[in-house]
């Protein structure tokens, strides 16, 4: 048997396609002419979705699906991201196992208010916030208007998850730098932090930044296979800094199709011995779910 069909795989940037979660990634998928090689996408039911992600042997989707105002970054307008916290937690309760929804959360203040926000979410059960400070409220990571709903995180026990995108995070390239969620991970400690996009294109720095923080897990998702990739894979088969035990796999679908993503990176000259750990054990340690009977159905200890 290979290695392929013997790895349960967690996916932590993997965003639901049902029609209810909203038109930010489907319309993106339009404008960039894709659309047709997401399927789910036109049989818009939840089932499909599953079916859709569990051909490419991912077992549970973490949903960073988001809530954000649009704005304008590059001269380029980037659609408001409108999923309802109340579907990601309704999803979570009726697909346990097969689905985490995490709270996406407007840090400007601009679609609700977010302390109040978070503060609901969390009573709905669910464990990871989703922020894209760089779009709005147009900070950085480590702005201090944005440390109340970082000790209100900590407070609920939740993951901050961040979006760290050089591309389209930010007004600036500058956003995604790893600085900011190195004094972030200075000031709370505590914090469990996820990076998603892993800080691209600033690789190497990222890698020394979990280096200095137990508490930040990188998660290049679809930058794993672009530039950087020999970063990547010689510091896990390295072990350099400890990575092995602070990166997260994840597809970024729908950004991009899943199947042909997971199937490039079956491609890549991992080691065996890295492949459970970096596909679901760092994850099932982020999240707290180590010990929860559901899971521990579902992937080997």
């Amino acid at each position: 048997m290979s290695r392929k069909q013997d790895i349960p795989i967690i996916d932590v940037r993997c965003r639901v396609t049902i029609p209810e979660a909203g038109e930010y990634f489907s319309g993106r998928a339009k404008e960039r002419g894709r659309f047709n090689t997401i399927k789910s996408f036109a049989k818009g039911t939840i089932e499909a979705f599953f079916e859709e992600i569990g051909e490419a042997g991912i077992t549970t989707a973490v949903s960073t699906s988001g809530q954000t105002p649009e704005m304008m970054i590059g001269g380029r307008v980037m659609a408001a991201r409108t999923t309802p916290n109340d579907l990601m937690s309704r999803l979570e309760k009726e697909h346990w196992g097969r689905f985490i929804g995490v709270a996406g959360i407007d840090a400007g203040n601009v679609l609700h208010d977010s302390l109040a926000e978070l503060d609901r979410c969390a009573g709905m059960g669910l464990r990871v916030m989703f922020i894209e400070p760089g779009r709005s409220p147009g900070c950085d990571i480590d702005d201090r208007r944005l440390y109340p709903l970082y000790e209100k995180c900590l407070q609920h026990d939740m993951v901050l998850f961040p979006q760290t995108s050089g591309p389209w995070g930010g007004k600036s390239i500058d956003y995604a730098h790893p600085r900011h969620i190195d004094q972030v991970a200075e000031d709370f400690p505590k914090l469990r932090i996820i990076a998603g996009h892993a800080c691209y294109p600033y690789v190497r720095e990222a890698i020394i930044v979990a280096a200095r923080h137990a508490n930040v897990f990188l998660s290049p998702d679809m930058y794993l296979t672009q530039m950087g990739t020999e970063d990547w894979v010689k510091s896990l088969n390295n072990n350099y800094f400890g990575l092995r035990d602070q990166f997260l796999f994840a597809t970024c679908f729908p950004s991009i199709p899943v199947k042909p993503f997971v199937d490039e990176f079956w491609t890549l000259p991992i080691k065996e011995e890295v492949l459970s750990k970096i596909l679901y054990k760092n994850a099932l340690r982020v999240f707290k779910l180590e010990d929860d009977p559901v899971f521990k159905s579902m992937y080997p200890s």
